[in-house]
């Protein structure tokens, strides 16, 4: 019985795959383009130079600080005018320059709900017990929630046609914007920050590293089958006059379908689930 309930957890976890942690994109430094200098006019050197004298006391404004306060100034105009009349691609842009400027002291929280869990389509020793332990599972799913830094997806790859819709409007001195995003289906090896719904929200990623975190359990994928769905995934956040994410949520469900995978000398024919993952940041919105 001990081996069975876990065995069973082991399964649960496999499919639920609670042990993946890295929902927000790696940190990438991004090299300015070099400016282009084949259409700079002929200078006649020969003309007189006046020489500019800087006075000691004078403030040096570097290039760094006239980046950042042109940035600054170009968010701050666009969220003076209607977002509502925002393009699809305009509503990305924003929603992508937010998420940069959030991304790093964001405290987001993601948790689990599992809706369902069928192993062997129910039959069996296993769908048996599964059937008996779901709802411990389903609460064990529930709690095991996770804290981390920053902001879920690989969003700086996000674009228009990754979207179902997008829409933009204000709300007091917010801006909100809500996606729908396309639904993805990945297979046993993945990029977590790839795809229509890994753009916007972090997916599952490469499986086969997720089971080597289990080294307790013989997991053989050699005959296995897996296609992971992801559907009804959505995004909607409260961006704040400074360009910051205030409040968020990011959610879809995930909906693997799994055959033919060994665990420790036992057969899962088949394992079909479907877990909510809803990520928040600031309480949710």
């Amino acid at each position: 019985m001990k081996k069975a309930l876990v065995l069973l957890t082991a399964l649960t976890l496999l499919v639920s795959f609670t042990a993946c942690g890295k929902n927000t994109e790696e940190e990438t430094t991004a090299v300015p383009n070099s400016p282009s200098y084949s259409h700079i006019p002929e200078t006649n050197f020969s003309e007189e130079i006046t020489q500019t004298v800087i006075p000691e006391n004078a403030e040096i404004v570097t290039s760094h600080t006239l980046i950042e306060t042109a940035t600054e100034t170009a968010t701050a105009v666009q969220a003076a005018v209607d977002p509502s009349k925002w393009s699809n691609e305009e509503i990305i842009d924003f929603y992508k320059k937010a998420a940069e400027k959030s991304n790093p002291t964001a405290k987001s929280s993601q948790i689990m709900v599992l809706n369902k869990l069928i192993i062997n389509n129910g039959e069996g020793a296993l769908g048996f017990f599964t059937k008996i332990l779901e709802p411990a599972i389903r609460s064990v799913v529930k709690k095991n929630a996770l804290e981390f830094e920053g902001i879920t997806g690989g969003f700086r790859n996000l674009t228009a046609n990754d979207a179902k819709s997008v829409k933009a409007y204000k709300s007091g001195e917010y801006t909100v914007i809500e996606m729908s995003m396309k639904d993805q289906t990945d297979d046993i090896h993945a990029n977590e920050h790839e795809g229509t719904v890994g753009h916007a929200i972090s997916v599952l990623g490469d499986i086969s590293k997720v089971i080597e975190q289990f080294p307790q359990f013989d997991v053989d994928l050699s005959n296995a089958k897996i296609d992971i769905h992801y559907v009804n995934a959505t995004v909607k956040v409260k961006i704040n006059k400074n360009g910051i994410i205030e409040k968020g949520t990011w959610k879809y469900t995930c909906d693997p379908d799994i055959s033919n995978v060994n665990i420790s000398g036992i057969n899962v024919h088949t394992a079909d689930a479907e877990i909510d993952y809803i990520i928040t940041v600031g309480g949710g919105f």
